[in-house]
């Protein structure tokens, strides 16, 4: 019993210590911390911090605008963040505050109540900022910030990336927190073709853990999509086709496929969406888009696939 009671102690030492370690590093998300050595990060979160912690909570996009710019003839209007993308004059790192989840939060529920507008991520570099001959500081930094809210859900037709050669000054620990811009504008005619064809022509990879499917925010995103999509076009129908990978015989593999199409449609059909324009059919294994050879492969034959027509 003296000895389960040490090695329980011995555990919980242990378990705090990782705890209090964890928490540290979450404070910023940091896209090249294994190119970065512990001492090196360490200085960049202490740093950071003192510049984040004296910062108001960050903002939910207000309906209203801050300020408007012309640019080739298009309303640009800029967004404001209490909380500041810190950028470093060494390297193309954008340090994230550690309520960064509110700020993709915020572009992700603009989006969905603003079906008609992108976002356009600006960042800016000095002229003497290029990675290589194709590639900017700015580029790299707005490209990374783009990748955050893509992984987040956010439709990456719905993302712009910019960057500006701007004359600016860091910091005396080179940092500047002013070198990232998130405004929004209309999207041209040419852009909505295109994302209605690809709300048209949808393939989902839902979690497949289970027959029910449990939507991801893509999902959800998908979803608001669609509706808006049908409430344009109320003559289109939805054909829902459910797919899986060679695992399994035949019979149960199509019994899968369907169940999941089926809770997709009451998905849809829970969101608002007519149940009347809810078709629901299964494949099975019979139409995969790649060999099952491999686990990636049967991971992409997995899935449900949308068409309106």
């Amino acid at each position: 019993m003296r000895n389960f009671l040490k090695a329980f102690l011995v555990f919980l030492c242990w378990a705090v210590l990782a705890l209090l370690v964890y928490n540290r590093n979450s404070y910023y998300d940091d896209p090249l911390a294994k190119q970065t050595t512990g001492e090196e990060k360490a200085e960049i979160q202490n740093d950071t911090i003192k510049k984040q912690e004296n910062s108001p909570p960050a903002t939910v996009i207000p309906q209203k605008t801050i300020e408007t710019i012309s640019e080739t003839k298009e309303t640009i209007t800029v967004l404001p963040f209490n909380h500041k993308f810190i950028t470093h004059n060494s390297h193309t790192r954008v340090l994230f505050p550690q309520n960064f989840h509110y700020f993709k939060d915020s572009i992700y529920n603009f989006l969905n109540h603003h079906p008609d507008k992108e976002i356009i991520i600006s960042a800016q570099y000095l002229p003497s900022e290029m990675v290589n001959n194709n590639l900017t500081f700015g580029k790299a930094r707005a490209e990374y910030l783009k990748s955050q809210l893509v992984k987040y859900g956010v439709n990456p037709l719905k993302l712009v990336s910019k960057d500006s050669v701007t004359n600016y000054t860091y910091d005396k620990d080179g940092y500047y927190a002013n070198g990232i811009t998130i405004s929004f504008k209309n999207i041209s005619k040419e852009k909505r073709a295109t994302l209605e064809q690809e709300i048209t022509h949808k393939t989902l990879y839902p979690d497949f853990n289970t027959n029910t499917v449990k939507p991801d925010k893509t999902i959800q995103a998908y979803t608001v999509e669609l509706k808006n999509y049908l409430q344009k076009h109320p003559e289109k129908k939805v054909t829902i086709t459910g797919h899986t990978d060679n695992m399994g015989n035949d019979d149960s593999n199509y019994q899968i496929a369907l169940e999941r199409a089926k809770s997709i449609a009451a998905y849809f059909e829970n969101i608002g969406i007519d149940k009347n324009k809810l078709n629901v059919q299964s494949k099975g294994e019979t139409a995969p888009i790649v060999d099952n050879n491999t686990t990636k492969n049967r991971i992409k034959n997995k899935r449900i696939e949308i068409l309106i027509n």
